[in-house]
């Protein structure tokens, strides 16, 4: 990483969002962070039966974005790629990265 607190900085931004999302009803089930792969990252919200699988490929600055329904009293995912975000020419900071996975989280959660 740059930046001995890069990680540290993306923690704290990630706890903002999920507790915006939270606000709208919207729960982070699942969360893995890798600082030392480039700040390689994942995550699964949802509603109800909808998740939604965001992953951050710090390295390529790779975004992708998946989403499944669930049948009711399944566990079952079926991931289907809904959006991928290139993101090498842009280089964002945090804030613009994770503002992208808010705009797609809630238009895909039916917010």
């Amino acid at each position: 990483m740059a930046d001995e607190n890069e990680g540290l900085t993306f923690l704290t931004a990630f706890a903002e969002l999920a507790t915006r999302l939270a606000a709208d009803r919207v729960v982070l089930h699942s969360f893995a962070y890798q600082s030392e792969s480039f700040g390689r990252w994942e995550c699964e919200v949802g509603r109800r039966r909808v998740r939604i699988r965001v992953s951050w490929d710090g390295k390529d600055k790779y975004l992708l974005v998946s989403t499944a329904e669930l049948a009711t009293g399944s566990k079952e995912r079926r991931w289907a790629l809904v959006e991928e975000h290139d993101l090498r020419s842009r280089r964002p900071n945090v804030t613009q990265l994770l503002a992208t996975v808010h705009a797609a989280i809630t238009a895909h959660a039916g917010l």
